[in-house]
């Protein structure tokens, strides 16, 4: 089936992007993956900056162990794309981001449109999620503020998420802005933060009776938070000081 293809050539993408390029994961290679090992059975959702349109899927090619791209489908995230971008260029294209488990975003729509909504009962059936906070490709040293849409997922999820921050470098130069043909021999570093546990912070917005949009402002500053540190230390790694 077209699905069962799409789905076999995710295995092939690791081997491509590691014979093309050079990549550095810090603190170690599939750090990210062993998180979401260690905390299997609580909702997972990463965040990252986004930085080019290839960021998803290849960025996937480093972190995950390619024991889970190869074998285990059903553990690959799934993740928010531009509706403009990826499911308005016709069907053919719609069909393949759609079976890499990729679903339609509409930017300007707000944080209750139905793509929030599935990722909601992805979440909250025990899949992976990862949203690219900035909203769309930034491929500056400096992070655009997180949208909203990352303290709506994390506030409606039946379970307080486990959320794992990352922030990578150098797919800019693999894609640059405005470009459709990836460029070889670059170099990749990610640094993968700690696992953030919102359990706390939303029983702490609770306690206060925060209202929902100030409650959803508190959980989108700590990731924001967060995200910030990682971006010195990835610029520090990737640029140098």
């Amino acid at each position: 089936s077209l699905s069962s293809g799409i789905n076999a050539e995710w295995p092939l993408r690791p081997g491509f992007f590691k014979a093309c390029h050079r990549y550095h994961v810090h603190p170690s290679p599939h750090h990210l993956d062993d998180l979401m090992e260690q905390h299997r059975g609580r909702p997972i959702l990463t965040v990252s900056n986004h930085m080019s349109c290839l960021d998803d899927p290849m960025i996937w090619s480093v972190l995950y162990r390619y024991r889970r791209i190869a074998l285990k489908w059903d553990e690959i995230r799934w993740t928010p794309g531009a509706q403009e971008i990826l499911f308005s260029k016709g069907p053919a294209l719609g069909l393949f981001m759609s079976f890499g488990k990729a679903v339609s975003c509409v930017r300007g729509a707000g944080i209750y449109q139905p793509v929030m909504d599935f990722c909601v009962d992805r979440l909250n059936s025990g899949d992976p999620v990862h949203i690219f906070v900035e909203g769309k490709v930034n491929a500056d040293r400096d992070l655009i503020r997180p949208k909203w849409g990352v303290g709506r997922l994390v506030q409606d999820c039946q379970k307080p998420p486990i959320v794992i921050p990352f922030i990578h470098k150098g797919m800019e130069d693999i894609l640059p802005l405005n470009t459709v043909i990836p460029r070889p021999f670059k170099r990749l570093t990610a640094v993968i933060g700690k696992p953030i546990d919102m359990g706390p912070v939303l029983e702490s917005c609770e306690r206060h009776n925060f209202t929902r949009p100030t409650t959803r402002k508190c959980v989108t500053d700590l990731i924001q938070s967060e995200l910030e540190h990682l971006n010195v230390t990835a610029n520090d790694l990737h640029y140098g000081s």
